[in-house]
Order: structure tokens, then C-alpha cells, then sequence
């Protein structure tokens, strides 16, 4: 039974929802734009991370829209006001349809942003570890193994049925579903929090790999500070999916205590388009943060100046104009002077 009195939770709020949203897309793409110009533009040398970072901007916008979508039609309000009744079935049928799509595609970017995330850093730790050091070589197993839990997750997230508009459409019949798309509530429950819990475990693990290589090579305060920056916020990022972990299995993916995965959901789908936006500008900060670090350091210190001459030494006679020898000759002769004149007085 819905009870239409119950608090309504601050996501679960369109207006603050989409401002969270709105917010961490923005800061993302200054941050994720800021590095392809300076890999394609200043460095001129693109690799493979630049090309997972792409596609994780793609992902992330595809996820970030479709949630702010899915708040216009339906996500944050009970499943039960969604429903078919009198005359406003097509209407209703009609609405509910777009929900669940919206719905469908928030689910599958999230699955692949959280991948090309995770591919685009550990392409760049490629280039930064020696190859053949033991850092390269679980890097590249990590890639593989990314590689392979994207795939899995994001096969089964954009299939998730046969046919695989049966998803969204309730009317169509289902020959086979699975995964996401399950009709087994203990299936589809487990399918959600095991795809949280090894992002987490994944997340955690990609975030400490380079930690060992700062402290490892004698590198410099600044670019240790740095790396710690990428690791705290890598823990942001690791702390928000603990709680979309959370939150799941308290709802038991939207079915407990009642059946209602556009109520229970919208906060997981907010914390999701916040992490994967948070993440994105942890995989810009390995490229950004140099390039940053040394305009700062141009704009605070111009110019640093060694004196070295001794006293009556006059090193820049050779580059001066007549007239300022002249001026130097005079000025000679006026302390000589001075000189015998002190000493007379003596």
C-alpha cells in the first residue's frame, strides 16, 4: 500500500535533483574538455585514454540527460501514480513507456561510464609505469579485467530482454528475460548489487595503483600532493557508490517494502550521475594538474633574480651606453675624491 504522505527525500525533489545534476555535468566537461585540448592542442599526443575519456563524456551526458528526463516522467514519484486506470489508460500507458526508457537508458550508460572511466585511467597508468614493471603488469591485468566486467554488465544492461523494447513496453511480451531485466525479483535484486559492489572494489583498487609510484621515485612535493588529490577524490567517488550500495540493498533494488523502483531508485540514479561526473574529473586530473600547476606558478612568480657580484665589481659596463659609462666614470671619481677629502680631515 502507497503511502502518498510519506516524506518526500531532497533527490527525489525535481528541482533539487536536477541542480545536483546539472552542477556535476558542467564541472566534468570543463575538466574532461580541459584535458582533450591539452592532449590534442599543447602535448599533441593522444592515446588511447583520451579516446576512453571521449566516450566517457558521451556515456556520462547520455546518463546525465536521460535522468534529468526520467524526473519529468516519473522517477522520484510512487509506481503506483504511474499506473493504467479509466479513461486515462493510453495516456497513463503512454507515460509510464517513456519512464521506463528513460530508465533503461540510465541504467546502460551508467554501465559503460563507469567502465571507460576506469579504462581511461588505466591506459594512462600504461604510460607512466615502466613496461615490464610489476605496476604495468597489474595495470594491464586490471585492464583486462575492467574490460571484461564492462562488457559483461553492459550486454546484459542494453539486452536485458528479448525483445528488448519489451523493457519499457509492458504490453509487448517477453520470450526470455535476465539480469536487469529480470521477472525473478531475487535475480534482478542481485544483479544490481553485485554490478555496485564490484564497481566499488574496482574503483578502490584503479585509485591506489599509482600511490606506490609517487613515493616510489623521489618526485617532487607538488606531484605527491597531487596523486593524494586523485586518491581522496577517488574515495569521494568510492564513498558515493558505497552508498548507492547501501541504498539499494535497503530497497532491495526498488522492491522493499513495497514494489516501487521509480520512488526508491531516484536517489541512486542522482548519486549515480554525480559519481560517474565526479570520476570523470579524476581521470582529467593525471593531465590537467601539470599544466595547471605550471601556469600558476607563472602568474605568481615572474622572475627570480641571483645577485653574485662583489662589491666594486661593475659587471654591466660592458652592455651600457656611452653615457652611462660616462655617468660610472664620474661617480668613480667623485667617491675617490670623497675619500681623500675624509682622510685629510682624519
Amino acid at each position: 500500500m502507497v503511502d502518498l504522505d510519506e516524506a518526500i527525500p531532497a533527490l527525489n525533489q525535481r528541482p533539487a535533483a536536477l541542480a545536483i545534476i546539472i552542477v556535476f555535468l558542467i564541472l566534468a566537461y570543463v575538466c574532461g574538455i580541459g584535458r582533450l585540448y591539452i592532449r590534442f592542442f599543447v602535448v599533441r599526443r593522444p592515446g588511447w585514454d583520451d579516446a576512453s575519456l571521449i566516450m566517457v563524456l558521451v556515456t556520462t551526458t547520455l546518463l546525465s540527460i536521460s535522468t534529468c528526463i526520467a524526473l519529468s516522467n516519473g522517477l522520484g514519484k510512487h509506481y503506483a501514480t504511474l499506473g493504467l486506470t479509466g479513461t486515462e489508460a493510453f495516456i497513463k500507458a503512454s507515460f509510464l513507456d517513456v519512464s521506463l526508457l528513460t530508465f533503461y537508458i540510465c541504467n546502460a550508460a551508467y554501465c559503460m561510464a563507469t567502465t571507460f572511466i576506469k579504462l581511461a585511467l588505466l591506459c594512462h597508468y600504461l604510460t607512466m609505469f615502466d613496461h615490464g614493471s610489476l605496476s604495468y603488469r597489474i595495470s594491464m591485468v586490471m585492464l583486462i579485467v575492467t574490460a571484461m566486467w564492462g562488457t559483461a554488465y553492459s550486454v546484459i544492461a542494453w539486452f536485458p530482454c528479448n525483445p528488448v523494447s519489451a523493457q519499457w513496453e509492458l504490453t509487448k511480451p517477453a520470450t526470455g528475460r535476465w539480469g536487469f531485466g529480470s521477472d525473478d525479483l531475487g535475480v534482478y535484486k542481485r544483479t544490481y548489487i553485485s554490478h555496485v559492489a564490484t564497481n566499488m572494489v574496482l574503483d578502490m583498487v584503479v585509485c591506489g595503483l599509482p600511490l606506490p609510484f609517487a613515493w616510489g621515485n623521489g618526485i617532487r612535493k607538488r606531484s605527491v600532493y597531487g596523486v593524494v588529490s586523485l586518491f581522496i577524490l577517488g574515495d569521494i567517488v568510492v564513498a558515493i557508490g558505497v552508498s548507492r550500495l547501501v541504498s539499494i540493498q535497503n530497497t532491495e533494488a526498488g522492491t522493499y517494502p513495497r514494489v516501487d523502483p521509480s520512488w526508491y531508485a531516484c536517489v541512486p540514479a542522482v548519486l549515480a550521475t554525480v559519481e560517474v561526473n565526479l570520476a570523470t574529473v579524476c581521470a582529467s586530473i593525471p593531465i590537467v594538474w601539470p599544466v595547471t600547476q605550471r601556469a600558476l606558478s607563472r602568474i605568481w612568480v615572474t622572475r627570480e633574480v641571483e645577485i653574485t657580484s662583489e662589491p666594486g665589481d661593475y659587471p654591466l659596463t660592458a652592455g651600457v651606453k656611452p653615457y652611462d659609462s660616462y655617468y660610472i666614470q664620474k661617480t668613480s671619481a667623485w667617491s675617490i675624491t670623497s675619500q681623500q677629502h675624509n682622510g685629510k680631515g682624519i
